[in-house]
């Protein structure tokens, strides 16, 4: 009897294993797979999905791997995936398939291409309905990339190298946490963000919903052609996954502009944003500090057609600044030229390219420096003897000490090809005021300046001495709107050995 009832019990045991291995080979046959996932695709996100192989494995556990999986935005052929995934493999049992969730998926390779905004165009779309249960507990995958696909296709896709990428309780209509490892494309650097992504949106995938925090290491701004120096940030993203929102800190302990001075320490708070519609990212505000000089910033880092072609295009506006702080910037010197309060009103543009700084940097804007001081004894003693003779000071005991004389600067500057161009130059001491037109060439130095100088005091008072005597008789031909005398000017030369002169012609 009991023999019987052990053959009995090894024949239901035996039974039930067949049953089991049969019903899973129902549901893991590849067909079937593949199937449930392209049911589950088409129905809750409204994506085509193709997997190009697909193996069943026993042995040492059961599980499935494949290769070549691919979802696509239905009807738009011309696109890449939004996701491609090279190979994956996911351990399974009978009741992960019956149930339609697994344990943990691990992939390699997971590329995803956000497209431009347009490419749902006519195409029907809406909310995902009723949360999902978790399809997969637990999302793994490394060497892969993140990718937004501009509008123009002459545009290089802004990419983000994923190096690693976990992803927890993914299904549809829920928010699922994940933490990632990327690189920044431009400027160059390490990317560690956590957050959560979702609920996806069905037939509108790129809208779904994106947020978290970040951390950015060791950015090399190098990989913007003319700028120098490492960028440290930390901030919150949040938006969607085609346009993306960012809040933050920056620190450049050595920023630098390949102009010939250097590097400064730059803080900056801001607000950009990500756009993958043309792989721009906008600056829509960013409250920084150079050295001692507060400015805000407003523009965008544009991407332009061609590879690796990075524009920076930025409003600056400089209310009380320091002129050594941007002098630093232009002169390699311990000592600045000059001191003093700055204030600016500029549009700046610099095109990508392989050539300097100077020859690339567009500018288009008004500056106004005011007690402003020169650090070199010598040309400060000259500013005083400006002040002293257009007032018609000349007597030693009458001499302004030199730290009380100061000076005020203001114009218009237009800069392209390295060649500046200032208009309505007015500079001032006490005493005297020089109005200038003219240019001035960055790399050369040269100096082709017209104008007048306009003085308190007449010729005669300005010259001092016997020779005023003598110089009397020609004090009405400079004397001009109520000013002591007007003289018309040329400077000429280079910046280290500039020539001024009289324009006598004009004088007749």
């Amino acid at each position: 009897m009991k023999q019987r009832w052990i053959k009995w019990a090894l024949a239901a045991g035996a039974g039930t294993l067949v049953v089991l291995l049969g019903l899973f080979f129902w549901y893991a046959r590849p067909s079937k797979i593949t199937q449930m996932v392209r049911d589950g695709a088409a129905e809750r996100l409204d994506l085509d999905v193709t997997i190009d192989h697909v193996e069943v494995h026993l042995l040492p556990r059961p599980a499935v791997s494949g290769r070549g999986v691919a979802l696509r935005l239905p009807g738009r052929p011309d696109l890449p995936p939004f996701v491609a995934i090279d190979e994956f493999r996911v351990n399974i049992g009978l009741l992960s398939l019956v149930r339609k969730r697994v344990d943990t998926v691990y992939a390699k390779g997971l590329h995803i291409a956000v497209p431009p905004s347009e490419a749902r165009d006519g195409l029907p779309g809406g909310r995902s309905g009723e949360p999902s249960e978790v399809v997969i507990n637990h999302f793994v995958t490394e060497d892969g990339s993140l990718q937004f696909v501009p509008s123009d296709p002459a545009k290089q896709p802004l990419t983000f190298a994923i190096h690693d990428l976990d992803v927890w309780n993914v299904g549809v209509g829920l928010a699922m946490p994940f933490e990632a490892t990327l690189t920044n494309p431009v400027p160059e650097g390490l990317v560690r963000a956590e957050g959560e992504v979702g609920p996806f949106v069905k037939g509108e995938v790129p809208h779904s919903a994106v947020s978290g925090e970040y951390t950015f290491e060791d950015a090399n701004l190098a990989t913007i052609n003319g700028i120098g120096g490492t960028l440290q940030s930390t901030g919150t993203f949040s938006g969607t996954i085609q346009r993306i929102a960012v809040t933050g800190q920056a620190h450049v302990p050595d920023f630098s502009l390949d102009l010939g001075g250097r590097p400064l320490p730059l803080e900056a708070d801001f607000d950009a944003v990500v756009t993958g519609t043309n792989g721009t990212t906008v600056l829509e505000r960013v409250d920084a500090v150079l050295h001692e000089t507060p400015m805000v910033v407003t523009g965008a880092v544009i991407n332009q057609p061609g590879p690796g072609n990075r524009a920076l295009e930025f409003d600056v506006t400089i209310d009380d600044g320091r002129i050594e702080d941007i002098l630093a910037l232009v002169i390699d010197s311990e000592q600045p030229v000059m001191t003093g309060r700055l204030a600016v009103d500029a549009h700046m543009k610099l095109p990508p390219g392989d050539t300097p700084v100077r020859d690339r940097l567009e500018v288009d804007g008004r500056f106004g420096l005011n007690e402003s001081r020169f650090t070199d004894s010598g040309v400060q003693s000259k500013m005083v003897t400006l002040s002293r003779r257009s007032s018609g000071r000349n007597g030693d005991d009458e001499a302004p000490p030199a730290e009380s004389v100061l000076t005020d600067l203001s114009g218009r500057v237009r800069l392209s090809d390295g060649v500046a161009r200032l208009t309505t130059i007015r500079f001032q001491v006490p005493g005297a005021l020089v109005a200038l037109d003219g240019t001035y060439g960055l790399q050369s130095g040269a100096l082709d300046f017209e104008g007048e100088l306009r003085m308190q005091a007449s010729v005669s008072e300005a010259i001092g001495g016997f020779k005023s005597f003598f110089l009397r008789p020609f004090n009405p031909l400079f004397r001009k709107e109520g000013a002591g005398a007007v003289v018309p000017i040329r400077i000429e030369g280079t910046r280290n050995e500039p020539k001024f002169g009289v324009r006598w012609g004009e004088v007749f």
